[in-house]
């Protein structure tokens, strides 16, 4: 490039000061702006769509939208997804489990056992081993063991809590491990902070409470005090009452 078309260039694409109103389109630092009335978007579109997994997990499943923006795919790409009920391997695509093809496993023939009849947990009955991996429907889900429970995740804020939480305290663990990883790690030290300094202080109260015990155990009672006098008085008084016997004889 020469100077005379590198100054037009320059001049072309110039720095635009004061661009003004672009809404009809206009011209900013050389390049040509056009309104996009044809593909305006009057209302926020979904994107996803609520679904649960074969063992009873609600989830949402990601929507691909067209570049238009009017059309989307319906999660067609995770809903084609199987799960495996001899190894239990889901998240594949096709007719057979790798897990099984790769090991060779001989209950269901390396998934190739399209025939016996698996009778699952809601009633209805699948030829073969592989099961779709994702459900639209609840009452579809064959394994309906992990529904929602009374258990709260100990997140405030986490949507897992009333009538969305989990069945069990080791469910909770292991969904606070694996989604609050962090938050979960300082609410164990809280935890564990919180019961060494309630350690710390029925320690001193025991000491507290062992001191006071020795020392009443070291000082004398009054009762103990009294016994000795008492003791030298009645002495005196016999020792005085034998003089004077004598005396009279």
């Amino acid at each position: 490039m020469d100077a005379a078309e590198e100054e037009a260039a320059s001049k072309k694409f110039a720095f635009t000061p004061n661009p003004g109103d672009l809404s009809d389109g206009g011209i900013v630092n050389g390049a040509k702006l056009r309104p996009n009335a044809d593909k305006r978007i009057t209302q926020g579109r979904p994107a996803a769509r609520r679904a649960w997994t074969w063992n009873g997990t609600e989830t949402v499943l990601p929507l691909a939208w067209n570049p238009d923006g009017n059309r989307h795919d319906g999660a067609r790409h995770y809903l084609l997804k199987r799960h495996c009920l001899c190894c239990h391997a889901g998240g594949f695509f096709g007719r057979q489990c790798r897990a099984c093809v790769q090991n060779n496993c001989q209950k269901c023939r390396a998934s190739t056992d399209t025939v016996t009849e698996q009778v699952l947990e809601n009633g209805k009955t699948v030829r073969g081993w592989i099961i779709p991996n994702f459900y639209l429907r609840k009452d579809d889900v064959p394994f309906q063991a992990r529904f929602y429970g009374g258990v709260d995740c100990f997140l405030q804020f986490c949507p897992r809590r009333g009538t969305r939480g989990f069945l069990t305290e080791q469910d909770m663990r292991i969904h606070a491990r694996s989604r609050h990883r962090m938050e979960y790690q300082a609410h164990i030290e809280s935890q564990t902070a919180n019961r060494s300094d309630q350690v710390e202080t029925l320690q001193k109260r025991v000491d507290d409470l062992m001191g006071r015990l020795a020392t009443q155990t070291a000082a004398p009672t009054p009762q103990l005090q009294a016994a000795p006098q008492q003791t030298s008085a009645q002495e005196r008084m016999t020792k005085a009452r034998a003089a004077k016997s004598t005396k009279r004889r």
